[in-house]
């Protein structure tokens, strides 16, 4: 394989790798956000009736926070 040849798989390379950037970027952003729901719901559901009246949220909303935390 000549040099040429190389700088230009070498290029090729680096714009894939580039070409994933933003997807990845955007799956991590994703996972962030789905393990702070999880995190959220899980903190909500171990407050007591009394707690969870004083923010105003009743206990039937927080059973609903049992669905997996892709579902907004």
């Amino acid at each position: 394989m000549s040099h040429f040849h190389s700088i230009q798989e070498s290029r090729r390379g680096i714009a894939r790798e580039a070409s994933h950037g933003p997807a990845a970027t955007s799956w991590f952003q994703a996972l962030a956000a789905w393990l702070g729901r999880r995190r959220l719901r899980q903190d909500l559901s171990d407050l007591d009736d009394r707690l969870l009246d004083d923010v105003g949220i009743p206990r039937e909303a927080v059973r609903q926070f049992g669905k997996p935390p892709w579902r907004p």
